[in-house]
């Protein structure tokens, strides 16, 4: 609650926009609510002659139904998960289908399943990308590779060509260019 009362304080004298304090306005609305739900502690819970009067007939989510005792008990979701007081841990508190023991277990799978699948979808994801980013460097890595290696056939064959060249005309020059290559020299 101090901490509400310093961030009021806080929004009030510093020159924060307008959008910013409309959602502080709306988290300090919505916290006086659920502290208000969490406070209310004086449901009648004696009311409920079966599962369905009991779980429906109160709709705050405080009471629950005992099938071994027939009797609507207090419920406190915070502090009764696993075992309600003077009923045990067969108890029906959201619903009169699945007791409460399946409900929580099932809230376990799910979130298991849930954790477990975005584990694999990450895993998955930086694999493969991490895979083709590999596969690209690598491409990369020998277009580099092949175009240094035509610059240097090209290269050579310039140099080659240039040295034939001065060959040609130092044969010229001392006539000993022929008209054959592979005739003899005389």
């Amino acid at each position: 609650f101090t901490w509400v009362l310093f961030r009021a304080r806080e929004a009030v004298v510093s020159t924060q926009s307008t959008g910013e304090l409309k959602d502080f306005i709306c988290f300090v609305v919505v916290s006086v609510y659920l502290i208000g739900q969490i406070q209310c502690e004086d449901v009648d819970c004696t009311v409920g002659d079966s599962c369905k009067s009991c779980i429906n007939g109160t709709l705050s989510g405080k009471c629950a139904w005992c099938p071994s005792t027939n009797k609507c008990l207090k419920y406190n979701p915070v502090t009764d998960i696993t075992n309600l007081p003077d009923c045990g841990k067969d108890f029906y508190a959201s619903n009169c289908v699945v007791n409460h023991k399946m409900v929580i277990i099932g809230v376990g799978v799910g979130a298991g399943l849930v954790v477990l699948l975005i584990t694999i979808f990450t895993i998955w994801c930086c694999c493969c990308r991490g895979r083709k980013a590999r596969a690209k460097k690598m491409r990369q890595q020998e277009d580099e590779y092949q175009a240094q290696r035509d610059a240097i056939t090209v290269k050579h064959e310039a140099s080659r060509a240039e040295r034939q060249e001065k060959h040609d005309a130092i044969r010229m020059k001392y006539g000993l260019k022929q008209s054959n290559p592979y005739e003899r020299f005389d």
